[in-house]
């Protein structure tokens, strides 16, 4: 038997996470991907246990297939194990039914999906897109028996997965009985499942969240119904916490009663994850922005509200006339990422150093969605050392500084033990990217990015790198707000930051 080094990246990220028009869909994306991983290393585990790197969890059991999303952390879609196996052939055959069992897990969470519809799907396209969602890329090298034996087949396997990504397979697309279909309009990539005549299916459309002329692929459905939808909060529901927050228990009350009725008419989306952190409001709040609000009662045409459904909507609104004030329509997207990680996974140069290191990271992921919770935010991935999450206004600093804290004392004890140098130890760099939410979501997540870069702080000297919050503020009436400093940085005060935020009034 001869011990190998194997990795498996799945993906491709952009469809399965990038490409999304709403929260949902972001966040069930990244579900998805987690799933399918999770699987795959279920695969690997149970071939031999122990042998996972990454993800190295301290119980094999959350390796098991969620059935909806928990506290714990998201499974990284780049797998690592140290195995022992007769040869080259079984190394390829393991990495094989690890990626089987990805893609049949995905099938999986795809008929749970299309069933919870009231519309029947094209089958035949359903089919011819279901099996392509996932890619699956490996590599396996033989770790030499010598004292740097891990180190020099680490190396070897990350040149042969970058080669691996690098030589695609070119399969044909599986032709089609029907042409002329509809692309789906979250990236426009794929044809539509939706059947014909789906713009006269009104119930079906508000199911999926979608509007008159929407069309959705097979990966798009099962964004919006994958899992159980509720368990995520709408962008709308986070910018508007501090003020209901702000409301008295009775005020709070007199507004849900008057929200429940659009819920139950399929006119809101309910939120009920997050450990019933919005009980307050269960509801997507989209209607308590007044420019929301008087669209929904002046719609027109197919989209024109029901006698009973316009009555609702007024009676909210005066509602909100009687309440003090009116929530702001900005939110933050939380985006972080670890420091100095090449230096930290380059010094571990055995498997149980790189062990080490995979379980303080999955100990920190794993504490991430409570410690944005503790600051009234939804954090929607959490995985080894990157974050994303959707924060209030007036919990985004605190929040990205817990994580901050909490990352650099999860990985002290790996630092010490590795003598790594100050200014090459693990820290966070967070980006805040804050926008309106009438923004299209592609475009708040890509200031987000754009903040989490700028915290980075490439090309501003190495003792100005890194361990550092980046905030971007869009106006929507106007251009972007950029503020940066690193953490030690005596500068970087919440009330400065509260100031700046403050400058988006009420949008």
């Amino acid at each position: 038997m001869t011990r190998y080094l194997i990795t498996l990246a799945l993906g491709p990220v952009q469809s399965l996470i990038e490409a999304a028009r709403r929260t949902r869909d972001l966040w069930c994306g990244s579900w998805l991907l987690s799933e399918a991983a999770r699987a795959a290393a279920l695969v690997l585990h149970e071939q031999q246990p122990g042998c996972l790197i990454f993800p190295c969890p301290a119980d094999p059991a959350e390796l098991q297939p969620q059935q909806e999303p928990r506290d714990d952390a998201n499974i990284a879609n780049i797998l690592r194990a140290e195995l022992l196996l007769p040869d080259d052939a079984a190394a390829r055959e393991l990495c094989a039914r690890a990626k089987a069992a990805a893609a049949s897990r995905l099938a999986d969470l795809g008929a749970n999906a299309s069933g919870k519809l009231r519309a029947q799907l094209r089958a035949e396209v359903w089919e011819a897109q279901i099996g392509d969602i996932l890619e699956g890329f490996a590599a396996w090298s033989k770790i030499p028996d010598r004292p740097d034996g891990y180190t020099l087949a680490s190396e070897r396997l990350g040149a042969t997965l970058a080669a691996r990504k690098a030589t695609r397979d070119c399969r044909p697309c599986a032709p089609l009985a029907a042409e002329g279909l509809p692309k789906s309009s979250l990236d426009g990539a794929l044809e539509t499942v939706l059947p014909e005549h789906w713009n006269n299916q009104q119930h079906a459309r508000r199911q999926l969240g979608l509007s008159r002329g929407e069309q959705l692929d097979t990966l798009g459905v099962m964004k919006r119904l994958a899992g159980k939808p509720e368990q995520f909060t709408a962008y709308s529901r986070i910018a508007a916490d501090p003020w209901i927050r702000s409301l008295s228990p009775e005020q709070q009350q007199a507004l849900r009663q008057a929200y429940e009725p659009l819920f139950d008419k399929g006119l809101a989306t309910g939120v009920s994850g997050n450990q019933d952190c919005y009980a307050a409001l269960p509801y997507d709040a989209q209607m308590l922005y007044d420019f929301r609000l008087e669209n929904a009662l002046s719609a027109k045409g197919d989209e024109a509200l029901a006698p009973d459904e316009d009555g609702m909507l007024r009676n909210l609104r005066e509602v909100m006339r009687g309440l003090p004030g009116a929530p702001v329509p900005y939110a933050a997207i939380l985006k972080a990422d670890g420091d100095h990680m090449g230096e930290i996974l380059s010094r571990a140069d055995s498997a149980d150093r790189s062990r080490e290191v995979s379980r303080r990271l999955h100990d920190f992921a794993c504490e991430v969605r409570q410690r944005v919770r503790d600051h009234r935010g939804h954090a929607i991935y959490a995985g080894g050392d990157d974050v994303l999450a959707l924060v209030p206004l007036t919990d985004a600093v605190p929040c990205a500084r817990a994580l901050a804290d909490a990352f650099r004392n999860a990985l002290a004890p790996v630092a010490n033990a590795l003598s790594l140098k100050p200014n090459c130890r693990p820290t966070l760099s967070v980006g805040l990217g804050i926008g309106h939410l009438m923004e299209p979501l592609g475009a708040l997540r890509a200031r987000a990015n754009r903040a989490e870069k700028l915290a980075k702080g490439d090309g501003l000297g190495d003792d100005k790198t890194r361990n550092a919050l980046a905030i971007i503020l869009g106006i929507r009436s106007g251009g972007e707000l950029k503020r940066r400093a690193q953490w030690p940085d005596a500068a970087l005060k919440h009330d400065r930051v509260t100031a700046v935020t403050a400058r988006t009034g009420g949008g």
